[in-house]
C-alpha cells in the first residue's frame, strides 16, 4: 500500500520504514507511557501494532500515517 505521509512525519521518519515509540508519541502528541500502557493493554495503539526489534517497540510510518489521517487500519 502507498499511504501518503505527511510532512512532519515523513521529517521525521528521516527515510526509515519504522519509527520508535518516542517519536510516534512526538507526532501524536502523546507521552511514551501512555502509548506503552494501550499496547499491554489491547496489544496496539489505536489499532497499529508494533514490532519488537532488538527490545524496542517500533511502529510502521504507513501505519501511523494513516492513524494521523484518521483512515481504519
Amino acid at each position: 500500500m502507498n499511504t501518503e505521509i505527511p510532512d512532519g512525519l515523513r521529517k521525521i521518519a528521516n527515510g526509515r520504514d519504522l519509527l520508535l515509540v518516542i517519536e510516534v508519541g512526538l507526532v501524536t502528541n502523546t507521552q511514551v507511557q501512555t502509548i506503552r500502557k494501550k499496547i499491554c493493554q489491547t496489544g496496539s495503539f489505536h489499532g497499529a501494532k508494533p514490532v519488537k526489534i532488538g527490545g524496542r517497540l517500533q511502529f510502521a510510518v504507513e501505519d501511523i500515517a494513516k492513524l494521523l489521517r484518521g483512515e481504519s487500519l
